[in-house]
């Protein structure tokens, strides 16, 4: 069956410019990520290693394990994997696991220690949860799934359509990004989205797209942001 799915694989990449040696780049990429995952199962920038085990120099200053959690399941699970199948169904199972348990009531992930942050982490980890839940059907994650997007949906800005650092901030065009790519693997998971959410959405597009000949372009928090 691995034989198989490396050819389907291989197929796959070869239709984009690639070739074999794509595709082993992309296997010791998932070995790297893979050896960043702690043993509770999280991710975390400020704590990376080298191939070997060793201490990196090139970890991240940012505490948001909720978002490194998120960033550390998604190529696993764009590869194939499931906290049910795949090589690294026990790395997805744990980083799954680390999410659910540190998920709150509100349905936000581990809030992390810098508020610029906050909504920023909890998009990514909900991305990551709700592609768990879609790939594998899992009952178990649809609760979970859902809690974390009904967070969004509560933490948009209620006249102005997006999203910032905090819930009910004032929007900019970077969170709002996240928090959509959210909203789309949600929907991919048939989950519940209201439709005033994604109204607003489209109400904060609408007010910070370009014109003339900057159409095709969205500002920062608005319009003005963009360069001539």
């Amino acid at each position: 069956l691995r034989n198989v799915e490396r050819e389907a694989k291989l197929q796959l990449i070869e239709q984009f410019g690639g070739s074999e040696k794509t595709l082993e780049t992309v296997n010791r990429t998932l070995k790297w990520i893979a050896l960043q995952q702690h043993d509770d199962g999280h991710w975390d920038f400020r704590k990376l290693r080298d191939i070997e085990g060793e201490k990196s120099t090139l970890s991240g200053g940012t505490d948001a394990t909720a978002a490194a959690t998120g960033f550390g399941l998604l190529p696993l699970l764009g590869n194939g994997n499931t906290h049910q199948k795949g090589p690294y169904k026990d790395h997805v199972q744990r980083g799954v696991q680390w999410l659910l348990k540190t998920q709150q009531g509100s349905g936000e992930f581990k809030r992390p220690g810098t508020s610029n942050a906050r909504m920023y982490s909890h998009g990514i980890a909900t991305i990551a949860i709700c592609e768990a839940y879609a790939m594998s059907g899992d009952a178990a994650l649809k609760a979970p799934a859902q809690k974390a997007i009904d967070f969004i949906v509560k933490a948009q800005h209620k006249t102005l359509g997006g999203w910032r650092y905090n819930p009910g901030q004032s929007p900019d065009t970077s969170v709002v990004g996240w928090q959509v790519m959210a909203i789309k693997s949600a929907q991919m998971a048939n989950l519940a989205i209201p439709a005033e959410t994604l109204d607003g959405v489209r109400t904060w597009l609408s007010r910070v797209a370009g014109k003339g000949n900057k159409l095709g372009q969205f500002g920062y928090t608005s319009s003005g942001d963009l360069k001539p």
